[in-house]
């Protein structure tokens, strides 16, 4: 009986040490800094359908573009200068101010979504810019 009563002690003492652990990551303190709340931001969202031989040309958004593929695939180009590859499913997210270009060989559909600071509607959405490669 005292050997069982020691068990039960050990047992009980796991339990409030996990518990004791397991409250001190839930409670875990995170932080939010708000850079900026605006409502000067226009965004704008494009399907785009080519049936092959597209390329964009090198250009610059003033803002963060997210491309989404439907079918078919493009090659994007930006930073590296080695080319990635969107299929069907995949998502990309171009880096505002840096040089990009889009080709698609083959038919192609994709969607892009761009967040436009500080701009009014007919803004223009790019600026053409040289190759960096």
């Amino acid at each position: 009986m005292r050997r069982l009563s020691r068990k039960w002690w050990l047992v009980l003492g796991a339990l409030v040490l996990g518990g004791a652990m397991g409250a001190g990551i839930a409670s875990a303190i995170t932080s939010t800094n708000v850079v900026a709340d605006t409502n000067t931001v226009r965004e704008r969202i494009a399907t785009i359908t080519t049936d092959g031989n597209f390329n964009s040309g090198w250009h610059i958004h003033p803002g963060p573009v997210i491309v989404q593929v439907q079918s078919g695939y493009l090659k994007i180009t930006q930073h590296t200068c080695n080319p990635n590859v969107i299929g069907p499913g995949e998502t990309y997210i171009e880096t505002p101010g840096v040089p990009v270009d889009a080709a698609a060989k083959h038919a192609t559909t994709w969607t892009i979504t761009e967040i436009f600071p500080d701009s009014h509607p007919g803004d223009p959405d790019r600026a053409p810019a040289s190759n960096p490669c």
